[in-house]
């Protein structure tokens, strides 16, 4: 009977006991590239043409509409615009870069937009540039519309300008932080 009592008591500390625990672990893990841009419906190169401007005084501009500037970025850090102009705020004749009076055409640049995106009107003798916080709004898409404005070229006693194809490139560049 010893013996049974034993073996009972064996088997009650062995019941007693759980059984060896396992577990299983996953450890998660995924990534999101960094996405900054500027973005137009129409594509990443706009045509902007202010015509003729022999018949325009220089105390009178033309402007032209360069469509909607959207601005998206997913970095949490935020984003650097910068606008430059190739000519330095000029159409130039045949887009040489000169300092020749009779050789270029004064324009400006306009931004609309919210989120601090906005600008009066200037002329980007020097690149205009500017740092934005990450935020939903810019997640989603945040939009401006872009306006150039030529300077007439008509004087008293003609144009004040050489004949020819005046031409300038403008960039918007927009790079995380």
């Amino acid at each position: 009977m010893k013996k049974i009592a034993l073996i009972a008591a064996g088997l009650a500390a062995v019941a007693a006991v759980p059984a060896s625990a396992q577990s299983l672990t996953y450890n998660l893990a995924a990534q999101v590239a960094p996405s900054c841009g500027v973005y137009n419906a129409s594509g990443s190169t706009i045509a902007v043409d202010f015509g003729d401007l022999a018949g325009v005084a220089t105390t009178a501009t033309v402007n032209v509409a360069g469509g909607d500037a959207t601005y998206r970025c997913n970095n949490a850090n935020g984003f650097t615009r910068t606008i430059t102009s190739q000519n330095n705020g000029f159409l130039t004749l045949d887009g040489q870069t000169t300092t020749d009076a009779a050789r270029r055409i004064r324009f400006d640049m306009v931004h609309t937009g919210n989120s601090g995106l906005a600008f009066a009107a200037r002329q980007l003798s020097t690149p205009v540039s500017g740092n934005f916080g990450g935020s939903p709004a810019f997640l989603a898409g945040e939009t401006g519309t872009v306006t150039f404005q030529a300077f007439g070229v008509l004087g008293a006693t003609g144009t004040t300008v050489f004949a020819g194809n005046y031409r300038d490139t403008v960039t918007i560049t927009v790079t995380a932080i």
